[in-house]
């Protein structure tokens, strides 16, 4: 049974603004998310949608209690915990949607914005290309305005979306002076030590079996040459293995 709307209904089209940032930030994600999880969130994007486009009542909480408790279930089957860089994730972007089902008030919108901003942060985990950033700051761009227009209902589109221009413009000197200034962090991003090195090649002076299944080829140098005096010429000499 669906509990009633709250006395003040959220303005659809910041809330459908919502709901679209919400499925960019994710988008990424579902390249390497388990299928479970895919569909899953599918199914709550439709169905949040649904109910905001034709005014519903949402679900009981009970309900959304029952599927959080069968989401992190799901997730530690999947990767036998719920510690780590990939459930960690995976476990973010069901509670973002789950969060999505309940967002009866404007506080509800402020904690999904920020969820939308944790889940694009996540995304460079993964990839730090440049059609990733762009990505990402469209994203960024979306919910921004999506807040300006929760705060001021009544301002047109177009208006929020100058606001949350003009914030981006006005953030850009911070993210550069951040960006050459703050102290480059040796290693991964993620530093869970159980996939803190996860995707380098090379080995170690331990291994377990089961461990090479994670590799992934590494663009960082291996070493460096320096031939002092005449440069010697090197032949490549093959030896044929005894059979």
């Amino acid at each position: 049974m669906a509990e009633p709307r709250s006395a003040e209904a959220l303005p659809l089209a910041p809330l459908v603004a919502l709901v679209a940032a919400a499925t960019l930030t994710v988008a990424p994600h579902a390249l390497w998310l388990p299928w479970w999880v895919d569909a899953t969130a599918a199914v709550l994007l439709v169905w949040r949608a649904a109910l905001a486009l034709r005014s519903r009542a949402l679900p009981a909480r009970w309900l959304l209690l029952l599927l959080t408790l069968a989401s992190a279930t799901g997730v530690f089957f999947s990767y036998r915990t719920i510690m780590g860089r990939d459930p960690g994730v995976t476990l973010l972007v069901l509670l973002l949607f789950l969060k999505l089902m309940e967002t009866r008030e404007r506080r509800d919108v402020f904690v999904v914005a920020f969820l939308v901003y944790f889940v694009a942060l996540s995304n460079f985990f993964y990839s730090q290309s440049i059609p990733t950033a762009a990505l990402m700051l469209l994203t960024v761009f979306i919910t921004t305005a999506t807040l300006v227009g929760f705060s001021a209902p009544q301002r047109p589109v177009m208006d929020d979306a100058k606001t949350a221009g003009r914030m981006l413009l006005q953030a850009g000197p911070v993210m550069l002076l951040l960006f050459f200034l703050f102290p480059r962090v040796q290693g991964p991003l993620w530093g869970m030590p159980q996939d803190a090195y996860t995707g380098m090649t090379g080995l170690s002076e331990t291994m377990s079996p089961g461990s090479i299944s994670g590799l992934s080829l590494s663009d960082s140098i291996a070493f460096r040459v320096k031939f002092e005096g005449q440069r010697s010429k090197c032949r490549r000499s093959s030896r044929q293995a005894p059979a």
